[in-house]
This record gives C-alpha cells, sequence and structure tokens, in this order.
C-alpha cells in the first residue's frame, strides 16, 4: 500500500503536465485537459490524505495544490508566448509533485518529513497562487472593461483562502486567525483597487499585489506566534522593499 503511495507524486505531477500540455498545442481537447489536471489530481490527493473528508486538515491540503493549479490556468488564458506557457506548465507541475512528496511523507512517512516544510511549501504556493490568480483578475478586468469591485470580490475570497490556509498551516487557533484573515482580505483587496489605478501591465501589478500579500502573511504569522521583533519587522520590510523596487524600476508605464 505504501507503494502506491509513494508513486503518487509523480503520477500528480505527470498528470498536470499533461494536462498542460494538451492546453498549449492541443486545445481543442479541453475537456480531457480538465480532467488531467482535476479530476485525476484530485482524487489521487484525497487518496493520498486518507479520504479523512470529515477533517479540516484534509479540505486544506486538497484545496491548496488544486487552487494553485486553477489560478495557473487563469493565468495561462492570457498568456501570448509558448515558451512562458511552457515555463508556466514546468513551475506548477513541480509545485504540486513538492506539494505531493511533502503531503505523503507527513502522513505516511513520519521519519522522513522535514519539520516546517509543508509549512513554508504552503507558503510559497500560496504566494505563487497570488501572482497567478491576480494577473488573471487583472487581465480579465482590462479585456473587458469591468468595474474593479467585481474582480476585486474574486480576490477577497482568495486571498481568504490564502490567509485562512497559511495561519491553520502554521498552527494558529482559528479564534486568533479567523479575524486577521477576513481584516487581510478586506485590505488586500482594497489594495487590488488602487493597483488598478496604475498605468503599468497586468502582471506588474499582480508582482506589487503578490509583494504586498508576502509582507501581511509574514508580518501577520510572526505576530500571533509572538515572534515578531524589531529585527524580523526589518527583515520583511527591507526584503518587501526590494521586491518593490525591481517591480517598479523593470515595469512597463503606460
Amino acid at each position: 500500500m505504501i507503494l502506491l503511495h509513494r508513486i503518487t507524486p509523480f503520477f500528480m505531477a505527470a498528470f498536470v503536465a499533461a494536462g498542460f500540455s494538451i492546453l498549449i498545442f492541443v486545445p481543442s481537447y479541453t475537456t480531457l485537459a480538465m480532467i488531467l489536471l482535476f479530476l485525476l489530481p484530485a482524487l489521487l490527493f484525497a487518496r493520498l490524505l486518507t479520504w479523512e473528508i470529515k477533517r479540516l486538515s484534509f479540505w486544506i491540503f486538497l484545496c491548496t495544490p488544486m487552487f494553485f493549479v486553477l489560478s495557473s490556468i487563469f493565468l495561462l488564458l492570457f498568456l501570448e508566448q509558448t515558451s512562458v506557457e511552457i515555463i508556466l506548465a514546468l513551475v506548477v507541475s513541480l509545485g504540486v509533485w513538492l506539494y505531493a512528496e511533502n503531503l505523503f511523507s507527513f502522513y505516511h512517512l513520519p521519519s522522513a518529513y522535514q519539520a516546517y516544510a509543508l509549512e513554508y511549501l504552503s507558503l510559497a504556493i500560496y504566494l505563487l497562487s497570488s501572482f497567478f490568480f491576480t494577473s488573471g483578475a487583472f487581465a480579465t478586468q482590462l479585456f473587458l472593461q469591468l468595474p474593479a469591485w467585481v474582480p476585486a470580490l474574486a480576490v477577497f475570497w482568495a486571498v481568504l483562502f490564502a490567509t485562512t490556509g497559511m495561519f491553520w498551516v502554521s498552527k494558529v487557533a482559528q479564534e486568533i486567525s479567523t479575524p486577521f484573515a477576513f481584516i487581510g482580505a478586506l485590505i488586500l483587496s482594497e489594495f487590488y483597487v488602487v493597483l488598478t489605478f496604475l498605468p503599468t501591465s497586468f502582471m506588474s501589478n499582480a508582482a506589487i499585489f503578490t509583494v504586498l500579500l508576502y509582507l501581511f502573511l509574514g508580518l501577520s504569522r510572526a505576530h500571533v506566534l509572538e515572534k515578531l521583533s524589531s529585527v524580523v519587522l526589518r527583515r520583511y520590510l527591507l526584503i518587501g522593499s526590494i521586491f518593490l523596487l525591481i517591480v517598479l524600476a523593470t515595469a512597463r508605464w503606460f
């Protein structure tokens, strides 16, 4: 039985890579691509998580990679260069494999599990998902000429899920994490609306939004875990400022 679980991460990544390949090179087979990207990986993840559908951990661990895949497809719809699409497919396939590999160790081989691996990996996946999802949201608003509040609602729920999941995997009590998650989602949704007024591309706006989410998740997590100090604060502000400067300096201004 454990051998089947052992090879499950490989098949998950293979299915995701195959689904992306179909979307990129033979998009007429969209139904098959969706089966490979969502149905089969979801079933394999559920099996890896031993079908414990009554536990919150099951849904957090299941929905995190599925949202990762969904948000990447959202971005894929607006990409024009095949090389960039292939890079996106490789990044997502690798992310799914790493996440599934660590879940396997956590559930079925605890002696091989590295402490805090899922916590830091979840943070990386949530940030990438944020970038992918908000890129798609900014692009949708641009091309469909939607009012800013429409995609902002979707961004609110996406950020609420990401912050809730991040606090949960960090073992923060729900009564403490829920207000932080809700307020953070509300504030970041407002930042999303503000960013729509910048004369920059949708990917630049998404990159700025992701840096803001990184700052919020990092600082709020440190605060609730009582690890926030002047050193930690300076580190996050320095890293965030550097990334913001890089994004703003390299962005195309219209």
